[in-house]
Parts: C-alpha cells; sequence; structure tokens
C-alpha cells in the first residue's frame, strides 16, 4: 500500500512538472482536436437517431389510440345492444 502512494505521488509530480508542456504540444493539440471532432460525429449520429427513434414512437402512439378508440366504440355497441335486449 505505501509503494503504490510513492509511485502516485511521483506520477503526480511528473505529470504537474511536464504535463502543461505536453498539452501545449502540437501533437497534442492535434490529437484533441481529432478526439473532439469524433465525439461531435458521434453526438450528430445520436440525435439524428433519436429523431428516428421519437418520429416511430409517435406513430406507434398514434395506431394505439385508435385501436383503443375502435375498443371503446365496440364495448359502447355491446352495452347498447344488452340494454336493448334487457328492454
Amino acid at each position: 500500500m505505501k509503494g503504490k502512494f510513492w509511485w502516485t505521488l511521483i506520477g503526480g509530480i511528473i505529470a504537474g512538472a511536464y504535463g502543461p508542456d505536453l498539452i501545449a504540444s502540437k501533437a497534442a493539440q492535434k490529437g484533441f482536436r481529432y478526439i473532439t471532432a469524433g465525439a461531435m460525429i458521434a453526438r450528430d449520429r445520436i440525435l439524428a437517431d433519436s429523431e428516428k427513434i421519437q418520429a416511430a414512437a409517435s406513430d406507434i402512439a398514434a395506431d394505439a389510440k385508435e385501436i383503443t378508440q375502435r375498443y371503446y366504440d365496440r364495448c359502447d355497441e355491446a352495452s347498447k345492444e344488452f340494454e336493448d335486449a334487457v328492454d
């Protein structure tokens, strides 16, 4: 456990000393640009897919409402026929 602490401490010191220089380098900036571009592409694809899913879900909901309305209409008709038969 103590060995892990020392390696973490040494790693932190090295990252603190050389980190800003590495981040400011041209190669690192180029890498960050590609990573950011990849994230933006992924975001756009996810948004496009979510729009497709929302459109499909609204179609399903509309169909379900229509089916439900037909069910209640048939129930009302059956109820009226039953009342007519009883009278």
